[in-house]
């Protein structure tokens, strides 16, 4: 839902008019065999705007920004013009005739003709590229160092020409001063973000290390809507750094195979064309293609040096129209090198990606540009400069650079239209309009309204309902770093109808940093101390969703066990930004049972039932993430990145007698998780967790293992699974989903165009509890939960792991993944389902 709110916020202003397209499809056969011909160039005349033949010899094309005119050309063949009727779908079939000039340089040209690897130049060229990877890469070197100079520009695109005559806009005039038009694609954008970064780079062999010291920083873009840092962090896990070297090119949070990788022949088709001149440099130009258009991967050229190094001097790469991926309408990667000292560096990578929302709609055009410079090989620094392990450290003034230093540490000047960004959205953020409508859709998408000083809400969860409370209706707010930077205020109150209770929060927050929106922003330091009265679900603290969501007030079968819980907390949160995090805390804490939920055991063989259940908790909790990324909006952080694995321990001690807490014991939970990929065959998420409890404790202290009685699918819990079914006093369970994307769907004709993803999925959970904590053999134990019948409502796991399996189909209408969730251990337990449906609500590129 995060990366719904982004997408959401970034489109919608935009899509508010539209206009007829023109399309261009047909094929183009040679004139004199009628063989169909490949990679022939297909353009509008006097525009940018064009595309090539696949295999097939067919073509399509569609614009707002058509001429009058196409052209279609081949090396060997007479280039044709021919009208098009714009607003209109036009149909071609091109017949080229042969040109009778022969070319001088070796050329084979790709017909249609089955494909072979054996005996083709061009397969056995990029063998040798392949083979002399790790001698063209710049870590061939011992150590190297550089500056970079990296421009990232976020702009709104298909700006239409009668845009600017809408009543709507009347205000808006100004804007229309700054559209440029796009590289990538012809169309006309307005730049609405840029941020610029200067930054030395350094890289060190053995023992492997590689630093980024950011110099400089400049950055324009909606700062009342969102947060500039987060944003660009976001940005830059979207436009990734590219090594076109390695087997898996990562950008938009997905992995294509790269035309170098190890696997390369066998993924890609590749055609030699010609050989070409590049800046005083003979290279071969090889054309190529995934075998199956809709995997992911990239056609394009590359460029070969002739010599016997193999390197690459030039690669351009683009995504194919069929590939199963979202809001993304083109995509385009240049790369380009030069020699120096002996070695082929990069010397300019530039990413271009137009992304929309809805089909044919106003979407988002970003561009990165990075150049590099001041090339020192072979030389080290100071073993100081290498120690550490954070790989990105910022100068504390790089955000505070004059106009004057910009001039000169730029590598390429600003255009007109990028340095007038600033001056544009000051002058937007002015005009009435544009707030009143950005501030409803901030309510909109992040649930809060925000005023100066305090954020009313969330929204969502004013209301709910559950079996205990009935109705249930909730109001609480934040304050926000406007009222101080480093002090911080939440609170909520709620109140059921049913049980006629009122519950509340208030957290009182210091943080040591000063805070620009809110307490929790990367990285914290900070002392909290907080007081509620609320409702709980005994077993869901490690299950990320809150009880007064909307949407948890829809549960299969019946939820009537729940507590009151009364939770005093003073805790400690550190994180030092080289990925470890640290949180101590104390809490006390008082349950009470409700509803259904009993607390009752047997004192001289006398049914005995007990008020509440007091304990008073220390605890330690310890997290490493390396290299995580975080995005931080006004309003909550979330992580982006997933290839790193992410460890955690937590300890806590419970004390007898102390605040008049009933039990003594200690609690150990450790975890980890990480993504894997497959290169083209999708990637699998992992998950492991393992806890033991030491002592004599009741069974709400146990391990009372994360179910989901909801019809929304959670990651981390069992889906199939009651609330209360089962407890462990100590347990290992695993959850691995292997997500295909696409790979079987993208090869059924019928269901290729739909774009839908595969999901696979295992959970399980082995535990035991000791007879030391069961109630049969120590009746001073609370008695484990029943049903209605007076069955037995809580197993133990002691005689087979809990198991249950998914099969999903994900990427429903690019929001909607549908699972068919099956239950494979305990089917006999009471009122339990077997089998059962869930859905989630989730964005993926």
């Amino acid at each position: 839902m995060k990366k719904i709110y982004i997408l959401l916020l970034i489109f919608l202003p935009f899509q508010l008019f539209s206009q007829q397209n023109t399309v261009i499809e047909g094929s183009v056969m040679d004139a004199v065999t009628g063989e169909e011909l490949a990679f022939v160039n297909v353009f509008f005349q006097g525009k940018s705007i064009g595309t090539s033949t696949d295999l097939k010899g067919d073509f399509h094309l569609e614009t707002l920004w058509a001429s009058d005119e196409i052209i279609v050309s081949f090396i060997g063949y007479r280039t044709q013009t021919l009208k098009v009727e714009i607003g209109q779908k036009n149909k071609y079939t091109v017949l080229l005739v042969p040109d009778a000039i022969s070319l001088e340089e070796a050329i084979v040209r790709p017909k249609r003709v089955r494909y072979r690897k054996k005996n083709n130049p061009a397969v056995a060229l990029m063998q040798k590229v392949i083979e002399n990877k790790k001698h063209n890469r710049i870590e061939a070197h011992d150590y190297y160092e550089y500056e970079s100079y990296e421009k990232l520009e976020f702009a709104l695109d298909n700006i239409k020409p009668d845009l600017k005559d809408k009543k709507v806009l009347r205000n808006f005039q100004f804007m229309f001063n700054y559209v440029d038009t796009s590289e990538l694609n012809g169309k006309p954008y307005l730049p609405i973000f840029i941020k610029e970064t200067v930054s030395d780079r350094y890289y060190r062999k053995s023992p492997e290390t590689s630093r980024e010291i950011i110099k400089a920083t400049k950055m324009s873009g909606f700062d009342k809507y969102f947060d500039q840092a987060g944003l660009s962090s976001y940005l830059e896990l979207l436009f990734n750094n590219v090594d076109i070297y390695s087997n898996d090119i990562e950008m938009l949070d997905q992995h294509f195979v790269s035309p170098l990788s190890n696997i390369a022949n066998t993924f890609y088709k590749f055609y030699l064309l010609d050989t070409v001149d590049i800046d005083g440099v003979k290279c071969s130009n090889i054309t190529f293609l995934p075998h199956n258009s809709a995997d992911w991967g990239f056609n394009g050229n590359i460029y070969i040096t002739t010599d016997s190094t193999y390197a690459v001097k030039k690669i351009h790469l683009k995504i194919l129209k069929k590939i199963n991926m979202n809001f993304v309408d083109d995509l385009s990667l240049i790369q380009e090198f030069d020699k120096v000292e002996n070695t082929w560096i990069l010397s300019k990578n530039e990413i271009n990606i137009d992304f929309s929302l809805f089909d044919k709609s106003h979407g988002i055009y970003g561009q990165r540009t990075v150049t590099y410079k001041n090339f020192i090989f072979d030389t080290p620094r100071p073993d100081s400069d290498y120690k550490g392990s954070e790989k990105k450290i910022r100068l504390s003034d790089s955000d505070e650079k004059p106009a004057e230093f910009w001039q000169y540490a730029r590598h390429e000047p600003l255009n007109k239209n990028e340095q007038g960004i600033y001056d544009m959205l000051d002058t937007l953020n002015n005009v009435k309009q544009f707030r009143n409508f950005m501030d409803f859709l901030m309510i909109v998408t992040t649930g809060y309204i925000e005023f100066k000083k305090f954020d009313f809400g969330p929204i969502n969860a004013m209301y709910s309902h559950n079996h205990i409370e009935g109705n249930r209706f909730r109001v609480g707010g934040k304050t926000s770093a406007k009222l101080h930077p480093h002090i911080f205020f939440e609170t909520f109150l709620a109140y059921g109808l049913k049980d006629k209770k009122l519950k509340y929060f208030g957290a009182l927050t210091y943080s040591f940093k000063k805070k620009k929106y809110h307490q929790w922003e990367y990285p914290m330091n900070m002392l909290t101390f907080s007081y509620e009265y609320n409702t709980k679900i005994l077993g869901q603290e490690l299950n990320y969703t809150t009880g007064d969501n909307f949407l948890f007030s829809f549960n299969r079968g019946k939820v009537d066990k729940m507590v009151y819980d009364k939770n005093i907390r003073l805790q400690y949160d550190l994180e030092k930004g080289n990925g470890w995090g640290f949180q101590t805390l104390f809490s006390y804490i008082e349950r009470e049972a409700a509803g259904a939920m009993a607390f009752e055991n047997y004192i001289d063989g006398n049914l005995n039932r007990i008020n509440k259940l007091t304990t008073c908790e220390f605890g330690i909790n310890i997290r490493f993430a390396p290299n995580e990324q975080f995005y931080q909006s006004k309003h909550y952080r979330s992580t982006m990145t997933k290839k790193e694995p992410v460890i955690t321990l937590s300890h806590v001690a419970g004390i007898k007698n102390l605040a008049g807490s009933d039990y003594d014991y200690q609690k150990t939970v450790i975890s980890a998780r990480k993504r894997f990929w497959i290169s083209s065959f999708g990637f699998i998420d992992a998950f492991a967790r393992a806890g033991k409890v030491w002592g004599t404790v009741p069974f709400p202290l146990l391990f009372i293992h994360s179910a989901n009685q909801t019809y929304s699918y959670h990651m981390q819990s069992y889906n199939m699974m009651n609330f209360f079914e089962f407890a462990s006093d100590k347990y290992a369970e695993i959850n691995i989903a292997y997500n295909l994307q696409g790979l079987l769907f993208n090869r059924i004709p019928m269901l290729k165009k739909a774009k839908l993803r595969e999901v696979l999925t295992f959970k399980a959970v082995w535990g035991d509890i000791s007879d030391r904590n069961m109630p049969t053999n120590n009746p001073s134990l609370f008695l484990f939960p029943s049903t209605d019948t007076g069955e037995t409502a809580m197993f133990s796991l002691s005689n087979k792991p809990y198991m249950e399996g998914s099969a999903g189909i994900d990427n429903i209408f690019r929001f909607l993944r549908v699972d068919l969730v099956w239950r494979m251990s305990y089917r006999n337990n009471p009122n339990v389902d077997k089998l059962g449906v869930r859905f989630r609500f989730h964005v993926n590129f």
